[in-house]
This record gives C-alpha cells, structure tokens and sequence, in this order.
C-alpha cells in the first residue's frame, strides 16, 4: 500500500527544501528552500503534523546529488 511522502531533498545551489508526496506519486506541496538542513527538518515536522500518515523521507546524502 502506498503512503503520502514528506521528502527533504537538495536544490541544485544546495539548499535544501521539502515536497509533499501523494499516495499516487504526484508532488502535492513544494516549500522554499532553506539555508540548512535544520530549517528544512522542522518545515518537515510541520507539515507531519499535518499530514499525519506520511511517511519522512531523507534524500539529502545521496551520493553524487
């Protein structure tokens, strides 16, 4: 069963911001980007309190992005 997504990912000047996930795959929500990955952390947590079933997802320390 698929689940809604909170995703912190890098922008390409390397700052990270979040996106919503939908069960579906399609991007519901994407936030600013933040100058750390602490901001992005708690916009995350935001938005868990909301979309309470999502699952966090951390893709700021894939290699090679």
């Amino acid at each position: 069963m698929q689940q809604n997504k909170i995703i912190i990912k890098k922008a390409k000047n390397k700052e990270p911001y979040v996106t919503v996930q939908g069960k579906n795959n399609k991007i519901i929500a994407v936030t600013e980007t933040y100058k750390s990955l602490q901001g992005a952390n708690k916009a995350a947590k935001a938005l868990k309190r909301v979309v309470k079933n999502a699952v966090l997802v951390d893709k700021t320390n894939k290699k090679g992005k």
